[in-house]
């Protein structure tokens, strides 16, 4: 189980404002806790959503994304 203040501290590494705000924080808090409260997925689904989620999280707020189409 990831608690608030993991999350908190992976959003407060980023320089991003975008990332480092109280609704991203509570919004991916959310995001995790329906993961690991959802009682159609398995354990090992779980723990892979939650690794993305919080994949995600790091990788955007560490690295400039540039989106190219």
């Amino acid at each position: 189980m990831i608690d608030l203040e993991t999350i908190k501290a992976i959003c407060k590494q980023s320089e991003m404002w975008e990332l480092d705000n109280p609704r991203v924080v509570g919004m991916i808090n959310n995001i995790i806790k329906c993961i690991e409260q959802e009682e159609d997925i398995n354990d090992e689904a779980k723990i892979t959503a939650t690794n993305i989620v919080l994949s995600n999280l790091i990788i955007f707020g560490k690295y400039n994304i540039e989106n190219k189409i």
